[in-house]
Formats: structure tokens, C-alpha cells, sequence
């Protein structure tokens, strides 16, 4: 007959035979006992950015910052430089020159508006060329003009190009213009001549006649041309040399501007790749 065992179970309880468990260690070379846990804790490795990551944070911070520099250079002071907007943004002193109009022609902004005058003069900006083109008949001056009020001086510069298929244009630059009739003209033909006139009345007086100049180039390449008005001299220049310094008469700045010429029989073409207009 089967029978149970009654006596208590141990199942689930284990006893270590510390000398049995030292032979077993031994017998297969081991130690005869397991070393204890090390004393010192082991910490975790760091969990923060490594330095490549924060070269990232680095960055964008700069690209946020440029951003913010145009942002002010083109809402705050349209017309300043780069320079100017970052003396903004740090409270400095910003250089005494405000530019009033600038550009090169890649894009039409309208300041300068298309006019065509039958027989006359056809006047538009080519943003293709990135040029102001100024198609003018025989005997007429085209120009376009720039009013700054309340200045003490004035400074244009324009880089123009008479066109090698009409050398008989003439490329100017406007002073002191109180009307159509009295104004000076800064004159510069495709011989790479210059000449002086002011207008009285509706009368041309030549201040300078036509005078060669090695700096001036001739017809199909450029010029840059500069006149300065202080209120006491006019001083015109070519290509970074002087060409004429007129004393005049002390008075407020009047305004300025570009001008293309037809002397001779034919029509002519004078582009401009670039015009600035500034306070010095």
C-alpha cells in the first residue's frame, strides 16, 4: 500500500555547504571563494552634451543672431551697411554717412520710373543687364534727378558707360539744380573729354571747355564718375582722380542727378551700372 510521507518538506529552501561549494571552485580553477563587491561605487557614465553637441547649440545661436543683424539692417535702417545695423544693435556710435539712394540695377525698385518722350528721350531700368539705359535723340538731354532737403552736403557717384556704337554721347553728372534752367552740368563725352557749363536763365555758359583727360576712358567702357557739393565747392572726379573744383556761391544744397546727351545727328545710348547718392 502506498503511503505518505508526512515529515515537514524543505523544498524551496537552500542551505550552503561553504566547503563543499570551495572543492567544486577548485576542481574546475577557480578560487575556492567569489570576491566580495568592490568597495567603491561605479557611477553611471555623464549624461549631459557631449562637446560636438554643443558646437550645434553654438551654431545655431549665430545663424539666430545674423538673422536677427539683417532683420534690423533692412526694417530699422534700410540704407545702412552690415557695420551700422550690429553699432545699432550695441548702442555704438553709427559712422556720420547716410546713404539716401543706392543700387545697382538687378533689381527694379521702382525709384526710378520707365519714360519714353516721343522723339525725344526713352529712359527704363533692365534688371536683365542690371543697367539704367538712357536712349536720348539729337539735340536733348535726359536726366533724372535726386532731392535731399536740409543737407549741407551732397555726394553722388555713378559708374556709366557711353555706348561704343554712339561715341558722340555725353554722360553727366547735375549740380545745383534750381529748375530746368539753371543748374550745372559735369559733362564727360566718348573722346574721353570733359567739360564744364552751367545754365542761367535757359543760357549755357562753359565754365570749362572740352578738355582731354588720361583718366577718363573712351566710348564701351566705363566711368565712374563723382561730384561732391559741400555748399561752398563743387568738385567733380573721374575714376578716382580729380577733374574740376569749382568755388561757388555759399548756399543750401541744392539737388542732384545723371544726365545722357545727344550733341551730334543721331540718336545715343548711355547705361549706368550703378548710382549712389549719400550725406558725407
Amino acid at each position: 500500500m502506498a503511503s505518505l510521507d508526512a515529515q515537514p518538506s524543505n523544498a524551496g529552501v537552500y542551505q550552503a555547504d561553504a566547503e563543499a561549494q570551495a572543492s567544486k571552485r577548485t576542481s574546475i580553477g577557480l578560487s575556492a571563494h567569489r570576491p566580495t563587491a568592490p568597495s567603491t561605487v561605479q557611477r553611471p557614465p555623464n549624461a549631459g552634451l557631449a562637446l560636438s553637441a554643443w558646437w550645434l547649440v553654438y551654431l545655431l545661436i549665430m545663424l539666430m543672431l545674423a538673422i536677427g543683424i539683417l532683420i534690423v539692417a533692412r526694417v530699422v535702417a534700410p540704407a545702412r551697411t552690415l557695420d551700422d545695423a550690429v553699432n545699432l544693435l550695441l548702442n555704438r556710435p553709427v559712422a556720420s554717412t547716410d546713404v539716401i539712394f543706392a543700387t545697382d540695377f538687378t533689381d527694379d525698385d521702382g525709384m526710378l520710373r520707365a519714360i519714353t518722350i516721343p522723339d525725344q528721350a526713352a529712359v527704363a531700368v533692365l534688371p536683365d543687364t542690371g543697367v539704367y539705359r538712357l536712349d536720348v535723340w539729337p539735340g536733348y538731354l535726359a536726366w533724372s534727378r535726386f532731392t535731399v532737403a536740409d543737407v549741407t552736403s551732397l555726394r553722388i557717384d555713378a559708374t556709366a558707360t557711353i555706348d561704343a556704337t554712339t561715341p558722340d554721347a555725353v554722360v553727366a553728372l547735375i549740380g545745383r539744380f534750381v529748375d530746368e534752367a539753371n543748374y550745372y552740368l559735369f559733362a564727360v563725352d566718348g573722346a574721353g573729354r570733359f567739360r564744364v557749363v552751367r545754365y542761367q536763365a535757359g543760357v549755357a555758359q562753359e565754365v570749362i571747355q572740352p578738355t582731354g583727360a588720361s583718366m577718363l576712358n573712351p566710348a564701351g567702357v566705363a566711368n565712374r564718375l563723382t561730384l561732391r557739393d559741400d555748399g561752398r565747392v563743387l568738385d567733380f572726379r573721374a575714376n578716382d582722380a580729380s577733374l574740376a573744383v569749382l568755388p561757388v556761391e555759399a548756399t543750401a544744397v541744392a539737388p542732384v542727378g545723371i544726365g545722357a546727351q545727344a550733341t551730334n545727328a543721331r540718336s545715343v545710348t548711355v547705361t549706368f551700372d550703378e548710382i549712389r547718392v549719400q550725406i558725407p
